[in-house]
């Protein structure tokens, strides 16, 4: 067992939420979709939270038993950590919300959700609690989604890019020697997929690799790692949202990738930065706490 605030203001430590600013992402898009649902969610939202859209988001009971972790707080992980959680346990999210972005053959979704107000009730009910770090988390060079797949890669960072709420979500890396055949098959082996989505130019020989955990469909630092890297590694290269936001942000990225020289692979926004919760995060759990995270997987990565 552990006291809840220990883990909690241990995290922030961590992830420095003293310092940072308000999620630029989450601080949008959450408030928007629970006003789409007719939600109030500062009613069930901590204070702190509802500043910075990052911590501790609901407040269970004052310890916990087991610690709990997925990328997405999606109908199908809910299911799961209320199916096995205990009063006071906790679940670590990297995103407060749900997102649902796309597939590879061709199919486009909703993008972000809310928690349901049946799954709400059940987390509150029972005295479970809830913490989500996003964007603190993409850039993090400790437990950082970023960071946990240059390490994966056996890379070693040599710059970064793409600035993002206090620091900064891309990194830029140097690995052995590898070939776009043998860069596809590792992305697979690390990110646990059978299903890759591929972009640009096959190359015989890749040496460094520009990284992106989650969304990587912004041209500008796409044409920024192109000057320094052979590869780029995200989770998804397209983001297939419905709207004209989203159809000229995949027209923008597509044409990109017709001319590219990197090699461009996409894994899924969720195993991409689920990485960092089955490696850095649960060691990090271990040595601090003594605990050790069960994770909770998307039944379809690609989603």
């Amino acid at each position: 067992m552990a006291q809840l605030q220990t883990v909690v203001d241990d995290l922030d430590r961590l992830f420095e939420l003293a310092t940072a600013v308000p999620d630029i992402a989450m601080s949008r898009h959450l408030p928007r979709v629970y006003a789409e649902a007719g939600v109030d969610w500062r009613r069930w939202a901590t204070p702190g939270f509802a500043e910075k859209f990052n911590g501790l988001m609901i407040r269970g009971r004052a310890q916990v038993g087991q610690v709990f972790a997925a990328c997405f707080p999606s109908v199908e992980v809910l299911e799961q950590w209320l199916a096995l959680a205990r009063p006071g346990d906790l679940l670590i999210t990297h995103h407060p919300i749900d997102v649902r972005n796309s597939h590879p053959d061709g199919r486009w979704a909703e993008g972000f959700m809310p928690i349901g107000s049946r799954h709400l009730a059940a987390i509150t009910g029972r005295g479970l609690s809830m913490y989500a770090v996003h964007a603190p988390m993409d850039t993090s060079r400790e437990v950082g989604t970023a960071a946990a797949i240059v390490e994966a890669l056996g890379g070693t960072v040599e710059g970064d890019f793409w600035p993002y709420g206090n620091g900064f979500a891309g990194l830029l890396c140097r690995v052995p020697p590898l070939s776009s055949t043998e860069f596809i098959a590792t992305a697979r082996r690390i990110f646990k997929v059978d299903l890759v989505e591929v972009a640009g130019r096959q190359r015989p020989v890749i040496g460094r690799i520009a990284v992106v955990g989650g969304i990587g469909d912004r041209v500008a630092e796409l044409a920024a790692a192109e000057r320094g890297a052979q590869a780029w590694l995200t989770g998804e290269i397209h983001v297939r949202i419905e709207g004209d936001y989203g159809r000229r942000k995949y027209a923008d990225v597509r044409a990109f990738a017709a001319g590219t020289t990197m090699t461009m692979i996409g894994v899924s926004h969720a195993a991409s930065e689920q990485l960092v919760l089955r490696t850095q995060l649960s060691r990090w759990f271990a040595e601090r706490h003594g605990l050790t995270p069960h994770l909770l997987d998307e039944p379809q990565w690609w989603r």
